[in-house]
């Protein structure tokens, strides 16, 4: 794949470029922080709008609507991990995030339009 030295020049000519350049703002871990920072707030709207409270969610099934609703809003508007999202939904398994925000794209019935409905109102008000 090419001349034997092109990996090295090319190295060389991407360290030269980026060389001096703060880096500190675009890191993973600052991007994760501030993302989960945004995902927490949002996820706070989303309850108030719902009518739910953080301990609500505990008592809620894996799969009940109000989650699946929360799971699309948060994986629609942040970019948190769906270990994240299950986690602060208390879903179970982090492919039920994926399950339930296809869920809620194809079919999703006159409960989670309802509550789909609630979110975006809430988005409104704030903006």
């Amino acid at each position: 794949m090419g001349e034997a030295g092109f990996f090295e020049k090319l190295k060389v000519r991407l360290e030269a470029i980026v060389a001096g350049k703060q880096r500190e703002s675009h890191s993973g871990g600052a991007r994760r922080a501030h993302g989960e920072a945004a995902a927490q707030k949002l996820l706070a709207d989303g309850l108030v709008a719902l009518g739910l409270g953080t301990g609500d969610l505990r008592k809620l099934p894996k799969g009940a609507a109000e989650k699946t609703a929360l799971a699309w809003w948060l994986r629609e508007r942040t970019t948190v991990s769906l270990r994240w999202v299950s986690e602060e939904l208390d879903m179970g398994h982090y492919t039920r995030v994926t399950q339930a925000v296809s869920r809620l794209k194809r079919k999703p019935g006159r409960a989670l339009e309802k509550l789909k409905r609630q979110l975006l109102q809430t988005e409104k008000k704030d903006a």
